[in-house]
């Protein structure tokens, strides 16, 4: 008999579904008796339906996408969390009526949440709105409260206790699980009178490590990447901001870097990336600098580069550090995941170098390559075994739930 798994790929950009496509491979090799459910918001379906996967329309025509919220909240380089939180909040119970109507209709067994923030937050406040089996998986623990602007403090405050409510009301059924080491974690409070993030994170979640789409171990030669890919042997350098139009402004700020640099590496090949959801002409290109859109397998790109620029992602800069590849990064301004929480891993490992995009001009960013582009990084080992820990974990639960030992209470 099928067991069937909804499995949603949520928060914003590439990088969610990137793994999560890994861990449902890697449990593919583990259960022949699964049928996967995709439910997602673009650029994500794209980017399901070109691997081959099939993906419910459901979303995708009836709620606003959270990367549609992100693009109208942001403004140049700047995307605040909270404010963004706030707006998509809105959407909350009508996503969640959608979701619990899913599961009916495709009688789905199990759900598996990838920051799914409007099914954990709404299930935390109205428990009786989880109607099957839920892992939730995370790659971090509520959100910095120090804005600066108290009126942004609130959204992080009632963010922080739906994910505190949540992960310690559930720990002990349905393990939340915590992509990172506990370390990566910012140790600072909740908010009053509830534990740190970090300690949440420690108490009440499964923490697997780190996940990758690719093994770092396989990857081919940077020659013989660069003859797959049509590079030549001249120097390198990969612009790239993700899976949102938040960042796009770095792109041009390289493009205008260009020229600059050009007249000290003369043979420099700069290639930029806008990505799914900025258009390719945005880019103010100059004779000779190649702009590309969405491209699969980005990580190959950056394999075969010499140096890469890009925001602060966390699943960018995991690959760039997995794949030993001098990077400059430019935390997203009032991003706090990017300048706090991504940034704190980095710098605690001496991760890449970390860059300020309000203060950084064209002649900056052009000296920074300079700097780094020769550097041969030794980054920390880590490992990265996460995609096979959380499929091994999805595996136990559907043996459970076969069992009749795992039921909604």
């Amino acid at each position: 008999m099928t067991f069937k798994i909804l499995y949603i790929s949520g928060s914003i950009g590439l990088g969610h579904v990137t793994r999560d496509i890994s861990i449902v491979n890697e449990l593919r090799k583990r259960r022949k008796d699964i049928e996967i459910v995709w439910l997602a918001d673009t650029p994500s379906t794209a980017y399901l339906r070109a691997a081959g996967e099939s993906v419910l329309a459901d979303m995708e025509k009836e709620i606003a996408s959270p990367n549609d919220i992100c693009d109208e909240q942001a403004r140049e380089y700047t995307l605040n969390l909270n404010t963004w939180f706030l707006a998509y909040y809105s959407t909350f119970p009508e996503r969640v009526k959608l979701i619990n109507s899913i599961v009916e209709r495709e009688n789905i067994d199990l759900i598996v949440g990838d920051e799914t923030y409007d099914l954990y937050c709404e299930i935390a406040k109205n428990p009786k709105l989880k109607i099957r089996p839920f892992l939730l998986i995370l790659d971090f623990i509520g959100c910095h409260l120090h804005d600066g602007v108290e009126k942004k403090m609130l959204p992080a405050i009632m963010f922080n206790t739906w994910t505190y409510r949540h992960i310690k009301n559930f720990h002990d059924k349905e393990d939340t699980i915590f992509i990172g080491e506990v370390e990566d974690v910012v140790d600072e409070k909740l908010r009053f009178l509830l534990p740190s993030r970090r300690e949440a994170a420690k108490r009440y979640t499964k923490v697997v490590g780190y996940t990758l789409s690719f093994n770092p171990d396989t990857i081919q030669s940077k020659a013989e990447l660069r003859k797959k890919l049509g590079y030549g042997p001249e120097p390198l350098v990969i612009v790239t901001v993700g899976g949102t139009a938040v960042g796009a402004a770095l792109l041009n700020k390289a493009a205008e870097a260009y020229p600059i640099l050009k007249k000290t590496i003369k043979d420099l090949n700069m290639v930029i990336v806008a990505g799914p959801r900025i258009p390719t002409n945005y880019v103010k290109a100059n004779d000779g600098l190649k702009v590309l859109g969405m491209v699969p397998d980005l990580y190959e790109h950056m394999a075969a580069a010499d140096l890469v620029v890009c925001s602060g992602g966390g699943t960018t800069t995991l690959e760039l550090q997995a794949l030993n590849k001098p990077f400059l990064y430019f935390p997203l301004l009032e991003h706090f995941e990017q300048s706090i929480d991504v940034a704190y891993h980095l710098e605690r490992n001496n991760i890449g170098v970390k860059m300020d995009y309000s203060k950084t001009s064209p002649e900056d960013l052009a000296k920074a390559v300079i700097d780094n582009i020769d550097k041969k990084p030794n980054y920390p080992k880590l490992s990265w075994d996460g995609v096979q820990r959380i499929a091994g974990h999805i595996d136990t639960l559907v043996t459970r739930i076969e069992n009749g030992e795992l039921k909604v209470a």
